[in-house]
């Protein structure tokens, strides 16, 4: 089956799960609204289609990419920016990936590891034993690969210090007792500082990506560091690297995943990932 038709079903399953999925639609619309409380009900639920739209087309597009050969990669998924990662990496110290539930960030670490690029993905897996496989074996068959979220320091730190590359999505809920309260989409939301602690403590810069349907392919960019400067907190740094998901999310808001109940807090629950102690400084 052509990409095409395989993403033009996905699609449309996309729009009749939302529309026949009551709890999820509650969540889109609730969401929608939180962010979007200027514009109309018409106007909120367009973007809501456009969601369900997308998501479905990159769910069901996913299974022909995850065994795509390289050469379709090469001639489908476009990498604009790659100066800007690459110099990130000349410097040593490793570097993070800061990347959201938006586009289609799967397409791009497979295509970034094709070109030399490979990362750790930290990730939690999934209930389902055949499905984690399947979807497992899609991620890392370039190179990439997976952290577990659950104790993903250790993983993490490891990669790092080799110089390498981690992809962290900066997006989901948190839990309370181990967040900063920063604004995300202008909203007061609880955030894992983790990625900033990390930063300040291996000197690793913070590469934004960010992903677009692009026809029947993709294109993707990654954008300069997002710069550490003096006297910056956990809290201001992840402030910034809220701020620059926001931006994006906001110029394209069609492309993010609002069917995740971001703004409710996880119950406590320790990932391996929360900082602990007090606020670290930049010098």
């Amino acid at each position: 089956m052509p990409f095409w038709l395989l993403q033009e079903i996905g699609s449309a399953l996309g729009i009749v799960f939302l529309l026949l999925a009551p709890t999820r639609r509650r969540t889109v619309v609730r969401n929608l609204s939180r962010v979007f409380s200027s514009r109309s009900a018409v106007s909120r639920f367009r973007i809501a289609l456009r969601c369900a739209a997308h998501f479905g087309r990159i769910t069901f597009d996913f299974i022909k990419w995850s065994h795509a050969p390289a050469a379709t990669f090469e001639r489908m998924v476009r990498w604009e920016g790659l100066e800007n990662l690459a110099e990130a990496v000349r410097r040593g110290k490793g570097c993070f990936v800061l990347s959201a539930h938006f586009g289609h960030w799967e397409v791009a670490a497979q295509r970034m590891a094709l070109d030399g690029f490979p990362q750790g993905m930290v990730y939690r897996p999934l209930e389902n034993r055949l499905m984690e496989e399947e979807l497992a074996r899609g991620r890392t068959r370039f190179g990439n690969t997976l952290i577990p979220k659950e104790g993903a320091t250790r993983g993490i730190m490891r990669t790092i210090r080799s110089g390498g590359i981690v992809d962290i999505l900066l997006d989901q809920k948190a839990d309370l007792e181990h967040s900063v309260i920063v604004t995300f989409l202008d909203l007061a939301t609880p955030t894992t500082p983790s990625l900033a602690k990390l930063a300040l403590a291996t000197g690793a810069s913070v590469v934004p990506l960010f992903s677009y349907p692009d026809g029947s392919g993709y294109r993707f960019r990654t954008d300069p560091p997002v710069p550490v400067e003096p006297g910056d907190t956990l809290t201001t740094l992840t402030q910034r690297y809220n701020d620059r998901v926001s931006r994006e999310i906001f110029a394209h808001p069609h492309l993010w995943f609002w069917f995740h109940d971001r703004w409710t807090p996880r119950k406590r629950r320790s990932t391996g990932l929360e900082p602990s102690g007090p606020e670290t400084a930049a010098e």
